[in-house]
């Protein structure tokens, strides 16, 4: 059995991984939610306001008392900005699989931002609540998150049709996938 804790806090060597406050609403809306360039590949528009995001984030509040929900605002450690989010599934309780999913404000691309969180999620997945095998996917038009899964060790594992509707309509989508076994923190 998977051995749910919950959303508690990781520490990397720069980020702090931690539970979303209502008071990280204007950050979140200033630096994704309200980004065409960010929510293109998304499965949610762009917000058209802050109470859009101040309601999601209510939302997942209240989720937080469930052991077996996994989302973290991404927070640099060194400034406490909040940069973006990453999110842990449960697929399938009794096969012990997971996904996962994140997201990042466009002024941290390319800074290993995406790559350290994950690491540090996948880390969490495995050894603490005992995952076995955590896969995720990526749209065919957004190259620089299968780059992002490539560095975290994820294993390609072809091409799913239509895997999702975003923003821009339906997308193929690149799966990629890790197993507890083959998984290196470093």
């Amino acid at each position: 059995m998977l051995e749910h804790k919950g959303t508690m806090s990781i520490e990397t060597d720069r980020l702090l991984l931690r539970r979303f406050l209502q008071s990280d609403a204007k950050s979140m809306f200033h630096n994704w939610t309200n980004d065409e360039d960010v929510c293109k590949y998304m499965r949610w528009p762009k917000h058209k306001n802050i109470n859009e995001t101040r309601d999601i984030i209510a939302g997942w509040i209240n989720s937080y008392n469930k052991l077996s929900f996994y989302l973290w605002a991404i927070t640099l450690k060194e400034s406490d900005e909040l940069v973006g989010s990453i999110v842990l599934f449960v697929v399938n309780e009794n096969d012990h699989s997971g996904d996962v999913g994140y997201c990042l404000g466009k002024r941290y691309w390319g800074k290993g931002i995406a790559t350290e969180a994950l690491k540090a999620v996948l880390n969490y997945a495995f050894f603490k609540i005992n995952f076995n095998r955590i896969e995720t996917y990526h749209s065919i038009n957004n190259p620089a998150s299968g780059k992002v899964m490539q560095k975290c060790g994820m294993v390609f594992e072809g091409l799913a049709k239509q895997k999702y509707k975003s923003t821009i309509g339906y997308e193929d989508c690149n799966m990629y996938a890790i197993l507890k076994e083959n998984f290196k923190l470093k």
